[in-house]
């Protein structure tokens, strides 16, 4: 129902454009019906037979006596043609533009539900899937309304205005065309129920078949260097051959089906022209009549013929839709509550974190206070990141976790943001300058304070040594930089606008020991003491520089000093192993 709500709502804007729309259709519809009666009625009144037709009499007369009759008649297939070309350009160009701002709406209201959904529902999907819903399954839908619909809507149309041009003939000749099309309807319903799961099928295997592709390319050289190649191959050949199959099935449906609508529209034609025969010898109807019940069978046979594509695009549209439903219930960040922290003492009190329904950390209990430097230590695996990320509301707990007297859970998660910096190890750039990087939080920040801040964190020399300097292109997530550069870079980037909670999650992980030892005492220093500061980090070898520290082990916490942590077994065993690390002690 969401995804429902969520197409009319990207049509809010156009209301106006899709009544528009709707009447030029219906006019070309009946203008489309309306030629082959003007043909009958040409052929009619040069065969001497009676007809009457009020539209077209009105035509005539207003050439009484100017033009003849001929003359007159091609003029009003002309102007009614020129009139179908003229209508038809404006709805195409009303279409486009009703795409067009469909297209941008649904686009922007789905981007903007991604952003604003929870840490744990974005990751309750995996990010291929929520990028298949704002492109595939949006350029999916968008490519039904923009074709099918307008076909169908055509279709319908045409049949309804055909039918009401019949009726005034004779009803047995518009009986084979109704007779025709029931049997062309439930053809179509048949191909729709049988091509639904073949079309998932078909979505599927070729969805895996990119994948493996895409996959395999990536990893050309790992492929290569391992002597992988046959093994992907046959691997490959799986995977090609289930697309084959899904393709063949979808083949064979639609041969079927446009076998068996082709012959009925082939046979329509002669029983139409024998009835249609036979009723003038009786003298119940003209040769006009028979041509305009063939030309209406033809125009309606050819539309039913179209109905193959149509259904795969409806059976993948209906995919589509189902997928951007489930989107769509996931849960959004609560942004009602406009608390605001003005304090950044952090507590945890008899806090148990869960990750996946799982309790990774039980038990909590400790405070840090503003302004206080800790280190957060552990074994990989202890749960050291998921700690600080349940501080910005990415993990569900039970307990007690405040930060200013506020519980985590109650707070507006952006107020939460604005209050914490994290970290990551691995933290995005852009492919902009390093300029632009640097004061991507702070646009109007000068380039003396932004070379002043690199040069804090042992940052502005490596930048000197570009040909363009911080003019620099980066290139893809800062492809022109090396791992260490990067984290620097993105250190300067998080104290252009600092916050009180400074969280660092590995951020050193790949800095060289000089720099990191210039990075450290800036950090550390007394000078540098007016936010809180929580580093995590493998290396505990770290431990004595800091006042307090937090061990998790086996699913608690253990806050204290160094020394103190020291006559824990774990604790001790790990700063041991950290001390004989190669390469990896504090310079």
């Amino acid at each position: 129902m969401k995804s429902f709500n969520l197409i009319i709502k990207s049509f809010k804007n156009t209301k106006f454009r899709i009544i528009l729309y709707i009447v030029f259709s219906m006019l070309i519809a009946y203008l489309t019906t309306f030629i082959p009666v003007i043909i009958q009625y040409f052929l009619d009144i040069l065969l001497k037979e009676k007809v009457h037709n009020n539209v077209i009499e009105i035509f005539l007369n207003l050439f009484n006596g100017k033009l003849s009759f001929i003359p007159t008649m091609c003029l009003l297939l002309l102007l009614i043609e020129l009139l179908l070309i003229f209508i038809t350009y404006y709805r195409t160009m009303l279409k486009n533009k009703i795409i067009q701002e469909f297209q941008f709406n649904i686009k922007q209201k789905l981007f903007y539900h991604i952003q604003n959904l929870t840490y744990q529902e974005f990751y309750k999907k995996s990010l291929a899937d929520l990028i298949q819903n704002i492109a595939d399954d949006v350029n999916g839908i968008v490519t039904f309304i923009d074709k099918q619909l307008t076909y169908l809507l055509d279709i319908i149309l045409i049949l309804i205005f055909a039918i009401a041009q019949l009726s005034k003939l004779d009803i047995s000749l518009s009986c084979i065309i109704l007779i025709s099309a029931s049997i062309m309807i439930l053809l179509s319903i048949w191909l729709f129920r049988k091509s639904r799961p073949i079309v998932k099928e078909r979505i599927e295997a070729r969805r895996k078949l990119y994948d493996k592709i895409d996959d395999n390319y990536s990893n050309f050289k790992f492929i290569k260097v391992n002597n992988l190649q046959e093994k992907e191959i046959e691997r490959f050949e799986q995977v090609n051959q289930n697309n084959f199959i899904a393709n063949k099935k979808k083949v064979v449906t639609d041969a079927v089906y446009n076998m068996t609508v082709t012959n009925i529209n082939k046979v329509q034609n002669p029983f139409i022209f024998i009835l249609g025969t036979f009723l003038y010898i009786k003298g119940i109807i003209s040769v006009g009549s028979i041509y305009v019940t063939i030309s209406y069978s033809n125009k309606i046979g050819r539309g039913f013929q179209s109905f193959g594509e149509m259904f795969e695009c409806i059976n993948s549209f209906a995919i589509s839709y189902i997928r951007l439903n489930e989107l769509l219930n996931l849960t959004l960040e609560d942004k009602d509550n406009n608390l605001k922290i003005t304090n950044s003492k952090i507590v945890f009190k008899n806090a148990t974190i869960f990750v996946n329904g799982e309790k990774l950390l039980t038990n909590l209990n400790f405070s840090i206070n503003p302004n206080d430097n800790v280190l957060v230590v552990g074994a990989t695996g202890s749960g050291k990141s998921i700690l600080v990320k349940t501080l910005v509301g990415f993990y569900e707990y039970e307990g007690s976790i405040t930060i200013g007297g506020y519980e985590v859970r109650d707070l507006n998660k952006q107020n939460v943001r604005d209050t914490i910096c994290l970290l990551l190890q691995d933290s995005y750039l852009f492919s902009k300058t390093i300029a632009e990087n640097i004061k991507i939080l702070m646009p109007y920040m000068s380039d003396e304070e932004m070379v002043a801040l690199s040069k804090e964190f042992a940052f502005h020399d490596d930048v000197e040594k570009f040909y363009k300097k911080y003019e620099s292109m980066l290139g893809k997530n800062g492809l022109t930089l090396s791992k260490g550069q990067r984290q620097r870079l993105v250190l300067v980037r998080a104290f252009t606008k600092e916050k009180p909670i400074m969280i660092f999650d590995d951020s050193f992980s790949a800095i060289d020991k000089m720099n990191k030892k210039i990075i450290l005492d800036n950090l550390l220093s007394n000078m540098n003491s007016k936010n809180t500061k929580i580093f995590i980090t493998h290396n505990v070898s770290l431990a004595p520089q800091f006042k307090k520290i937090l061990f998790l082990d086996n699913k608690t916490a253990y806050f204290s000093t160094h020394k103190e942590l020291l006559n824990i077994e774990n604790y001790k065993k790990l700063y041991d192993l950290s001390l004989n690390n190669i390469g990896d002690d504090y310079a």
